[in-house]
């Protein structure tokens, strides 16, 4: 699953938006890998959205974006949040 820039508590309130959908499918027993990319400078946005997925211990990567289309081309990407 791959989720662009933060959408989480420290962006938005609460649980968050896309990662609220995140964290509920976790919490339901559902396995996944998640990969937050960013353009950015210092990718802040994935660096925060990881940092908020590992307090929950869901495994996230940090990949830039343009790495993103080779991780589809590859198949290793099912959903984009």
């Amino acid at each position: 699953m791959l989720t662009h820039c933060n959408a989480g508590a420290l962006a938005t309130a609460g649980y968050g938006t896309a990662l609220a959908a995140i964290r509920a499918a976790w919490k339901q027993g559902k396995w996944f890998r998640v990969i937050a990319d960013e353009t950015r400078p210092m990718l802040q946005g994935a660096r925060l959205t990881c940092w908020e997925l590992a307090q929950d211990k869901i495994p996230v990567t940090v990949i830039t974006d343009n790495m993103a289309g080779w991780l589809m081309k590859r198949g290793e990407i099912a959903l984009v949040w």
